[in-house]
């Protein structure tokens, strides 16, 4: 006798996938998925299951209670959940609903920058715009049973990456204080500029101004700022002849022996064998892998070195 859930009226599925072991290792994968069609009683409560789930409602709407938040999600929206966490979920009328569960080794960091950019897993019809070809696709693949391993990690990962990306149709005044701050590094970055200085260009105080940075761009502004510093640097020594000294100067660094290590730690190569490498023949680039005296030479510490920022 078939099992009937209360306010399930009727179902696509459930379609049931089992990854091998080198998926759940390496990969991210699907566990199980539906498409339901939902009226009142229907409910789930839970406190703990070793998964995640997307659900993308197609048609009415579903009330969500999450992290002690209530939401409704409505017609084109989507809503990503941890369910290791306790999660609430119902129908108080008619709706349709595509879900599945899936799982993988690095899906909880990516979940966690969507929950801390968007404030919860709740995502408007924009984001569900983007991201229902996608869930479409999940849910063929495990009623075909004709997706790959790698065809199902690659449908999952751009998934989280269009729900985690910062594409609203309307920038928030937080998102436009921080382009508005990475315009003013890209234009003073060969300056001795510091946070201090950013966060004031941007009228907001440095501490603040930080942590707005680090949640959007997922690096520091420092960071961000000796990274371009450093992508300046690659095309000057690829497409210029100008000099070591001359390149850490004109790039914002502050001496060329800072310089030198931070594009090391950077690239696990001097500049100079990264302009070698670039060459016609690329011969000193295995050179330097093997004779330590061009590193010595190149990597002779400033004790009068200051930090950048």
């Amino acid at each position: 006798m078939a099992i009937e859930e209360p306010g399930v009226l009727w179902r696509d599925g459930i379609y049931f996938y089992s990854a091998s072991n080198f998926a759940k290792q390496h990969l991210f994968y699907p566990m199980w998925g539906a498409t339901y069609k939902l009226d009142s009683p229907y409910r789930i409560r839970r406190d703990y299951m070793n998964a995640y789930m997307i659900q993308y409602i197609e048609s009415g709407e579903l009330h969500f209670k999450l992290r002690g938040e209530h939401f409704v999600a409505r017609q084109g929206e989507i809503v990503l959940l941890a369910c290791r966490e306790s999660n609430d979920y119902w129908s108080e009328g008619p709706s349709v609903v595509k879900w599945f569960h899936f799982d993988g080794q690095e899906v909880a960091p990516i979940l966690e920058h969507i929950y801390e950019t968007n404030g919860s897993g709740h995502l408007n019809a924009f984001y569900g715009k983007q991201a229902v070809g996608l869930v479409d696709d999940i849910l063929k693949g495990l009623k075909s049973g004709d997706c790959s391993e790698f065809q199902f990690s690659r449908l999952l990962y751009s998934l989280l990456c269009r729900l985690a990306e910062q594409t609203l149709k309307e920038e928030t005044p937080a998102e436009e204080a921080v382009r508005q701050s990475v315009v003013y590094m890209k234009k003073h970055f060969a300056e001795p500029i510091s946070v201090v200085d950013i966060a004031s260009a941007v009228n907001l105080s440095p501490f603040y101004f930080t942590r707005l940075f680090k949640r959007l761009m997922m690096m520091p502004p420092h960071v961000y700022l000796l990274n371009y510093r450093l992508d300046e640097a690659k095309k000057m020594l690829v497409y210029t002849k100008e000099k070591i000294d001359t390149i850490a100067m004109v790039t914002g660094f502050t001496s060329s022996s800072y310089f030198v290590r931070a594009f090391r730690r950077e690239m696990n190569m001097t500049p100079k064998t990264f302009r070698h490498y670039f060459s016609a023949t690329g011969k000193y680039h295995f050179l330097d892998k093997f004779q330590g005296k061009e590193r010595a030479k190149d990597t002779v510490p400033d004790k009068t070195e200051k930090p950048d920022t």
